[in-house]
């Protein structure tokens, strides 16, 4: 392990590298490493040809720093393989726009094929994404024409169909802790997300590749307990040190936070309770489908405040809530707020989480939808100008037995909530049960087949998936089935004999029922 100066990691990475990093917007992001290489750039135009491979997207948020777009904008990169853009639009737009190669592939299967894609098993052979967009007999996760490379192959063993994911090699790890001491192990002890940092320093030790760590500061070994050190020292060729807190934000809002380091706990809620509107009447009816005990993965999207309504209601200790990021329990923020996530329960690093998640550790997950077909294919990542990318999505969607997807009905609808009914006073502009999807990133099918129990609520019914597609099971308090549901889809679903009106209860103010409802063994 040598530690060198910011100056001298230009000298590393050279034209045509595979860059891999662990990051989650601003946490574990080695800014400091990404600054240097970009100012070098506009100096000397090198490095370029670059392969970008992250699981998640990689911002500041802020304007302030150095980011996924600073290398797009560059035209530094030639290949980018990830799961989710969310918060970098020059890069977006790159790729709708063919000016380079991309691929979206499943966050899960990203982080974990690291280390489990070695010498001695060569390939990652997986079932996930096996009839989703991912799948090679779909578009192989290629997102654009530009990309043409299969990294996705359709294999057979034992009768049995399965995704083999072929990776590329990793030339340098851009890697990111708080601390090394003087033998070059790494420590994580300010950071909020423990990502997968040691499986890529692994990958691209083995491949006789360069890791280089951004730390705050070089400690005297000693200092901290042998069993608190991530990543060993002896997969560590180079330590930079960054004394300038810009570019070692601990959250995108927070330098640091001693809280969300779990160094202590908040007495209190980090935000106030949700407004009654209908995102909250959404939630609501979607949180009544929450069984006692149950161990529960919430997505991105309206399912993130969640944790907020379960506090609210006081029935936050009858479930334990996970992200993928590797956060159990506590009180999951949302809105400003995202990511900040305080007293939780187990914090566990980000490919360990997908290990939880693989081997059944998940009873249910909270899913949202950006599209929903006549079959109950979902699409969540390529809808109108967006092209957000699939991210957990399909791996959490083929590992649970349960799921409930929530969302708006219609885009665009303009809805009030007046004692205990819902007013609609516009309609909306978009469809979003649509004849087909733009992209299968749920496939019902298959949903059948592996026997998930499927919901889909909307603040205007709950549909229930069978096998001839959707039924709609409910319907919300002074609507009109003809009218407010069908008329605004593209398709006509099932419709029960029984079919119940919502209760009128979650439509006001204030609740106070789902504790209640999460204990009772009554479900729809």
């Amino acid at each position: 392990m040598k530690i060198i100066p910011l100056s001298k990691v230009t000298d590393i990475i050279k034209d045509d590298n595979t860059i891999a990093m662990a990051a989650l917007s601003s946490a574990n992001l080695p800014a400091a490493l990404l600054k240097a290489l970009v100012d070098h750039y506009d100096k000397v135009q090198t490095p370029k040809d670059l392969t970008f491979m992250l699981a998640n997207d990689i911002s500041d948020y802020r304007g302030d720093g150095v980011d996924l777009d600073s290398f797009v904008t560059r035209n530094m990169i030639k290949r980018l393989i990830t799961s989710i853009i969310t918060a970098s639009p020059a890069t977006i737009r790159a790729m709708k726009e063919n000016k380079m190669e991309a691929y979206y592939l499943p966050q899960g299967v990203l982080t974990t094929h690291y280390r489990n894609d070695t010498f001695a098993s060569p390939g990652y052979l997986t079932r996930i994404g096996l009839n989703t967009n991912v799948d090679p007999r779909y578009h192989g996760g290629k997102v654009n024409q530009r990309t043409t490379k299969d990294l996705v192959s359709l294999v057979e063993v034992d009768q049995c169909l399965y995704l083999k994911y072929d990776f590329p090699e990793i030339d340098i790890a851009l890697l990111r802790g708080t601390y090394a001491d003087q033998d070059g192990n790494i420590y994580m002890t300010h950071e909020a997300h423990l990502g997968e940092g040691y499986s890529v320093a692994l990958k691209a030790h083995n491949n006789g590749g360069k890791v280089i760590v951004q730390v705050k500061a070089v400690i005297q070994n000693g200092k901290f307990n042998p069993q608190d050190v991530f990543i060993p020292g002896k997969l560590v060729d180079y330590i930079v040190i960054n004394d300038n807190p810009r570019y070692h934000r601990q959250v995108m809002q927070s330098y640091y936070d001693p809280a969300l380091a779990g160094e202590y706990r908040v007495s209190e809620i980090q935000e106030p309770f949700l407004q009654l509107n209908i995102r909250k009447v959404i939630l609501r009816r979607a949180a009544q489908f929450l069984r006692l005990g149950d161990v529960v993965s919430i997505g991105f999207g309206i399912n993130n405040d969640l944790s907020n309504l379960l506090i609210e209601e006081r029935a936050d200790d009858l479930v334990q809530l996970n992200i993928d990021t590797g956060v159990f329990g506590g009180m999951i923020s949302s809105g400003q707020n995202f990511g900040m996530n305080y007293n939780v329960s187990a914090q566990m690093r980000h490919d360990q989480t997908w290990d939880f998640i693989y081997n059944g550790g998940l009873d249910v997950a909270y899913l949202s939808f950006a599209e929903i077909d006549a079959l109950g294919n979902v699409n969540v990542s390529k809808f109108g100008d967006k092209m957000n990318g699939c991210g957990g999505f399909i791996d959490i969607s083929q590992t649970v037995k349960r799921i409930v997807f929530s969302g708006t009905m219609v885009a665009g609808g303009q809805l009030d909530l007046n004692n205990g009914y819902i007013n609609i006073n516009k309609q909306g502009h978009a469809h979003k049960f649509v004849e087909h999807v733009g992209s299968v990133d749920f496939n019902a099918q298959y949903a059948q087949e592996l026997g998930q129990e499927v919901y889909f609520v909307t603040e205007r019914g709950v549909f229930e998936l069978m096998n001839d597609g959707l039924k709609l099971i409910e319907i919300a308090p002074g609507l009109d089935i003809e009218k407010d549901i069908i008329a605004h889809m593209d398709f006509k679903p099932m419709i029960a004999e029984d079919i119940k009106v919502t209760d009128p209860a979650i439509y006001q103010d204030k609740w106070g029922g789902l504790a209640q409802v999460i204990k009772s063994e009554y479900r729809i």
